[in-house]
């Protein structure tokens, strides 16, 4: 199985290469590499040869790019030269991996722009192999992310499938990082990208209370945490988003069966009597 995790600096380089290629009078025999390979044509016409079987697609400047079990050389049109810039890698971004088939090459046809962007951040690349840099690997690894997106963007998106629980917990996370905004059940929908009502339902089918509820515990937990800290009431009331504290205090009395004072003091005693 091709690992699909990106191994750290410069051990997932296994080859660099760039310059002219003959390979009308001088291909390069067909074999499985056992890394991937990406091999930016900026000039000419040099495309992969399978067998007897040249892949063709469109015209220079492009990127193919070979799954580690594909087993092609590389050819030409007679007469003519390629200027290529060649990266063997062993790991690329799972992301890419997973849409390039052990068998075929990715072909990649380049706008103007992207070419510039691409010839820049590879000529950097080169630069840092060439110095010993420390910093090859992480620019190796740039490349690779920045050619993962260039190959997913031009794929239409696809919205992620996420179960309940996970868009439930998204949800929460949100609503805990805006606590001091006072949301509602409805601002939590919104910022998660649904109505209030399926919100609920998810929730339910997550196996969780209403959002109300789980809204109301996590304030309630932060409100604890705080009072642990020793922050003063008005402080407390401000992160939760009460208007003052005495609201505040009126609130936690509802809902954990005595005032903040005296949940603190109850607390202090605990630690000191474990103490």
């Amino acid at each position: 199985m091709t690992e699909t995790r990106m191994p750290t600096c410069v051990e997932n380089l296994a080859y660099l290469a760039r310059g002219g290629r003959d390979y009308a009078a001088r291909p390069v025999v067909g074999w499985a590499r056992g890394v991937w390979e990406l091999q930016w044509i900026f000039r000419g016409e040099a495309v992969p040869l399978r067998g007897d079987t040249r892949v063709e697609e469109g015209r220079a400047p492009r990127l193919f790019i070979s799954h580690p079990g594909s087993r092609h050389g590389w050819t030409d049109t007679p007469g003519r030269h390629s200027e290529v810039f060649v990266v063997h890698a062993r790991a690329v971004p799972a992301e890419l991996a997973a849409g390039v088939k052990p068998a075929e090459t990715l072909i990649v046809c380049l706008s103007e722009r992207e070419h510039r962007a691409q010839a820049a951040r590879l000529e950097e690349l080169w630069e840092l192999w060439r110095a010993g840099d420390v910093r090859l690997g992480l620019k190796l690894e740039q490349v690779l992310v920045e050619v993962a997106l260039l190959v997913l963007g031009r794929r239409a998106p696809a919205a992620p499938v996420l179960s309940a629980g996970s868009r439930v917990e998204r949800a929460l996370h949100w609503f805990a990082e805006n606590l001091a905004e006072n949301p509602a059940v409805e601002d939590v929908a919104r910022a998660a990208g649904v109505s209030a009502a399926h919100l609920r339902r998810l929730f339910a089918e997550a196996g969780r209370a209403s959002p109300r509820a789980e809204l109301a515990r996590l304030r309630m937990e932060a409100a604890r945490r705080c009072l642990a800290e020793g922050w003063k009431l008005e402080r407390v009331a401000a992160l939760l988003g009460f208007s003052e504290a005495s609201a505040f205090s009126r609130a936690f009395s509802a809902e954990c069966g005595c005032s903040p004072r005296q949940w603190r003091k109850r607390e202090a005693e605990g630690r000191g009597r474990g103490g």
